[in-house]
């Protein structure tokens, strides 16, 4: 598990590195729409490069 709190572009880095859960954490006492935005961030990702299962970006990076 590792944190997240800057928000979903900070997410996507940390799946293609290899973690399968992150944390929001304080980001919501600044941000209340961040969860949502850290979504809609990887859906929008998962979409642009067709990805059908999350579990395909879990530690992606070390793949290439």
């Amino acid at each position: 598990i590792l944190r997240c709190l800057v928000g979903s572009e900070m997410c996507k880095e940390t799946v293609l590195a290899g973690a399968t859960a992150v944390s929001v954490g304080t980001a919501n006492f600044t941000n209340p729409q961040v969860t949502m935005e850290i979504v809609d961030g990887i859906r929008d990702y998962m979409e642009r490069y067709q990805v059908k299962d999350i579990k395909e970006l879990v530690g992606a990076v070390h793949d290439r």
